[in-house]
């Protein structure tokens, strides 16, 4: 029930005011009641037979205008629609899909440890943070068990007006898998390595035909455009941690200061589509199979390191002057180099003293060259992949910087707009505070007005109620009079022979003498 003092009264309606202010009309009906009475009251519902059409027909349109709001913003406040999906693998190997609200609604096994690893973890719509720590807990008794582990982070947004940062999310995951492993493994810090990024929708779509994550998959592109070997078969059979421990030069890769951006990672899609990364990679193979080879063909051995049998039969004793060999021994400076032996411990070639061949010294001049060769061109693609990651570096420096400037944009805004709000309602507020002063005052003088006209009506009333009394008393007075009269007239004649008396109007008598006794 509600209660409102009686502000106005008609025929058909009677407007109150409530206790916060506000008037309200009601229906009189059989209400009997007074301006300024204090009154209780049942809210009143729609009375459709008493509602203009003009009423009717703004109903209508607000109820359908709802329905309408509601069906566009279903998709982003209520629904179930993955907006993003985010992988991690330590090896297992997982993917959660997450909608506008960040939580999960889908959560998947990249591989067999990934399948096991799910089973027991609670998911459906639940916050991502939570799901993240119900599979690192998970993890405990199986990849984090070993002491040490390379976890790959890596998050895409499939709708991209769903106001959602993938980099934002996988930054977030990153420090939580860190305070987890620096409350759980406190002495073992150093032994967990963690790399997170942003990857585009194009490599989750290439990743889930091949059968891995988009970590693995991007650590694929790399490793290839680096020069590393590697196949997507042993990246679904093998953890990350092995393979870094095998390739180092592709765990620096991955390092958090190296970590590739979105569009290094969509330019290394397309060299992969167009072929360019395996022919990279091959040259790259053949130019260390080259250096590699070129190191291991020639040894210069001295005087002293020769075959005793070998220098005995090319080389004449100091003492038989008479051999021309020892001429063309000096001439060409007492060394020579002949192929060894088959078996020989050493290379296929080897220096001996006083066997000169020029052809020899042809094929060292050129592997000399080849080896020179080789080695500028591995530099240079040193070189040249030191660039890419420095562009690469910077350009997500860049990136992060305007991320950090955009979050502290929006948080200005959203301050602005809060400081906005609150102004709004101390506005509002004041209003209402005067609003109600307003109306206290108009009614307390209701009050008062109503106060002294009940007085005047008292007034009357008494004064009525006096002058009905004294018509009333009047009147009995007149009947009692008249009533009175007959016996006077009576008593008047009995008493003629004693004493003759005049009646007059019944009321006065005087005595008359009479002369004549």
């Amino acid at each position: 029930m509600n209660k409102g003092i009686v502000m106005e009264i008609t025929e058909k309606s009677v407007i109150v005011m409530r206790p916060d202010g506000r008037f309200q009309r009601l229906a009189r009906k059989k209400r009997n009641c007074e301006v300024g009475e204090e009154i209780t009251y049942a809210d009143e519902g729609i009375n459709w037979r008493n509602l203009s059409v003009a009423g009717r027909s703004a109903i209508v349109a607000a109820v359908v205008f709802c329905l309408v709001l509601f069906a566009s913003f279903q998709g982003k406040l209520g629904s179930q629609e993955v907006v993003a999906y985010i992988s991690i693998d330590i090896n297992p190997s997982v993917e959660m899909g997450i909608d506008i609200r960040e939580r999960v609604v889908e959560l998947h096994g990249l591989n067999e440890d990934g399948e096991a690893l799910i089973q027991q973890v609670d998911y459906k719509k639940k916050p991502l943070e939570t799901v993240t720590a119900g599979i690192l807990n998970r993890a405990e008794s199986m990849a984090f068990s070993k002491g040490e582990a390379e976890i790959v982070i890596a998050s895409t947004v499939i709708q991209p007006d769903s106001k959602i940062s993938d980099t934002l999310i996988a930054e977030k995951l990153r420090l939580q898998v860190k305070e987890y492993i620096q409350t759980s493994h406190p002495t073992q810090v150093d032994s967990y390595h963690i790399a997170s990024f942003a990857a585009p929708q194009e490599v989750r779509e290439v990743a889930s035909q091949n059968g891995v994550s988009m970590g693995k998959y991007t650590v694929y592109l790399n490793a290839k455009s680096s020069g590393a070997a590697i196949t997507l078969d042993e990246l679904k059979t093998r953890s990350v941690l092995s393979i870094f421990k095998e390739s180092p030069e592709m765990a620096q890769m991955m390092a958090p200061d190296r970590l590739p951006t979105k569009a290094a990672i969509k330019q290394l899609m397309e060299e992969e589509k167009s072929g360019e990364l395996d022919k990279r990679l091959q040259e790259r193979l053949i130019n260390r199979e080259k250096a590699d080879t070129n190191k291991g063909s020639t040894i210069s051995l001295p005087d002293n390191t020769a075959p005793a049998n070998e220098q005995k039969s090319s080389t004449v004793p100091s003492g038989s002057g008479k051999n021309d060999n020892n001429k063309d021994d000096k001439d060409s400076g007492n060394s020579r180099t002949v192929n060894a032996r088959p078996g020989s411990p050493h290379s296929s070639v080897v220096t001996i003293p006083g066997v000169v061949r020029q052809a020899d010294k042809k094929d060292d001049r050129d592997d000399r060259d080849d080896r020179r060769r080789g080695n500028n061109r591995d530099d240079d693609d040193d070189r040249n992949s030191r660039s890419i990651w420095d562009n690469r570096n910077s350009v997500e420096k860049r990136l992060r910087e305007e991320a950090a400037k955009r979050l502290e944009e929006q948080k200005k805004r959203e301050e602005e707009a809060r400081k906005k709000l609150e102004e709004l309602r101390e506005k509002a507020e004041e209003l209402k505070k005067k609003q109600a002063e307003e109306y206290r005052k108009r009614l307390e003088e209701e009050r008062k007005k109503a106060e002294e006209q009940r007085g005047k009506d008292e007034e009357k009333r008494k004064e009525q109620g006096n002058r009905d009394e004294n018509q009333r008393k009047k009147k009995d007075d007149d009947d009692s009079d008249s009533k009175k009269e007959p016996a006077s007239g009576g008593q008047s004649l009995q008493n003629a022979d004693r004493e003759p008396e005049k009646v007059w109007n019944g009321s006065f008598t005087f005595p008359i003498f009479n002369p004549h006794p």
